[in-house]
């Protein structure tokens, strides 16, 4: 899996990472009106299909709890892939096939299983200036 770039650590390939501190790192309030926190954003290959994808990923701690329902939730999630998504993968001029969108209640490494953790995923792909919803 190939990381090009990490808000916190700046992991990055050189082009990337310059873009990597553009983008605002504060608390964001999203349209359900759960705070989210922009945690870090990946370049990946997907492991499983071999296509490229943004990987967004977002500290949300509300996540999971009795005042974020689940159409709150994927409304969320689809605002996420516009106010981010959709944006990064233009600035990092990437070919993404897919944008991922991840949400969890806590920071957590990429990867690595935390049942104790509320995480959600979405995936999209980009449709001119569109983020299309795919099934996870």
């Amino acid at each position: 899996m190939m990381r090009a770039a990490q808000i916190a650590g700046l992991v990055a390939l050189p082009p990337i990472a310059a873009l990597a501190e553009a983008w605002p790192r504060d608390q964001i309030s999203a349209p359900s009106g759960q705070a989210v926190i922009l945690h870090e954003w990946l370049d990946e290959q997907n492991p499983w299909s071999g296509e490229s994808q943004i990987v967004i990923r977002l500290v949300a701690p509300m996540i999971g709890a009795s005042g974020v329902d689940d159409a709150a939730l994927k409304t969320d999630m689809d605002w996420a892939c516009e106010h981010w998504g959709r944006p990064i993968a233009k600035a990092a001029n990437a070919t993404a096939d897919q944008i991922v969108i991840e949400m969890m209640a806590a920071p957590t490494p990429r990867g690595t299983p935390t049942p104790e953790i509320n995480r959600f995923y979405e995936t999209y792909r980009l449709a001119g200036d569109a983020c299309i919803w795919e099934l996870f």
